[in-house]
């Protein structure tokens, strides 16, 4: 009978630090790479700044990641994975329609722009850099808000549409969000409200059941 070697409990302990220290080094050069991609933008990053930035060796950057295009992937898949876990957290209440979903979903949305203004750039340097990345967002965002406006039409608060349609407006609601970044004032957070609400007002116009707009039930 073959026994398995026993692991003393310092050695648990000390592979245990190992792992906590391994993952402290990848957060923080994580960290370093947004940083150096703030300041420079993606395409100027070098691996030598960030490893700097992150107070590791350029071996270490390697080791995590494998190349510089990688650890720039996982930095972005991170940043989408961050607002697409915020705004899920805003649009929590069970009993909201559609509209007072995607109200909600939009005001945690301008909030995060606000205090992440470079991530923006970032999406759209993303765009270029690494379409199959981007891509990828849109389709997981674009699904998402498939399955909003699907229950929206289920609960009678959006009108009945086939699923051309739905997949249609899904994209078209994700184009929009470009227009209201572009509207908000930058220097007069108190208009905030008043910007989402009047662009929720278009969406509403074009997607709201009769019985929303007023009409016959």
């Amino acid at each position: 009978m073959v026994h398995s070697p026993t692991v003393e409990p310092a050695e648990r302990t000390a592979a245990g630090e190992g792992y906590a220290k391994s993952r402290a080094t990848r957060a923080r050069i994580l960290a370093a790479a947004l940083a150096e991609a703030r300041d420079r933008g993606f395409h100027k990053s070098s691996v030598a700044r960030i490893a700097e930035r992150a107070d590791a060796a350029i071996g270490s950057v390697h080791y995590h990641f494998g190349s510089r295009s990688e650890l720039l992937r996982e930095l972005m898949r991170d940043l989408m994975a961050d607002l697409t876990d915020r705004l899920a957290a805003a649009t929590h209440d069970g009993d909201a329609d559609f509209f007072e979903r995607h109200r909600a979903e939009l005001l945690a949305y301008v909030a995060y722009v606000r205090a992440n203004p470079a991530h923006v750039r970032l999406a759209d340097e993303i765009k270029f850099l690494e379409p199959d990345l981007y891509r990828h967002g849109v389709s997981d965002w674009v699904a998402q808000m498939t399955t909003r406006i699907s229950a929206g039409i289920a609960d009678g608060s959006v009108r009945p549409m086939d699923n051309s349609e739905i997949a249609a407006q899904a994209h078209f609601l994700l184009g929009a969000r470009h227009f209201l970044e572009e509207m908000l004032d930058r220097d007069d957070q108190r208009r905030d409200e008043a910007v989402v609400d009047t662009y929720l007002g278009l969406v509403r116009d074009g997607l709201a059941s009769e019985r929303c707009h007023g009409g016959p039930r």
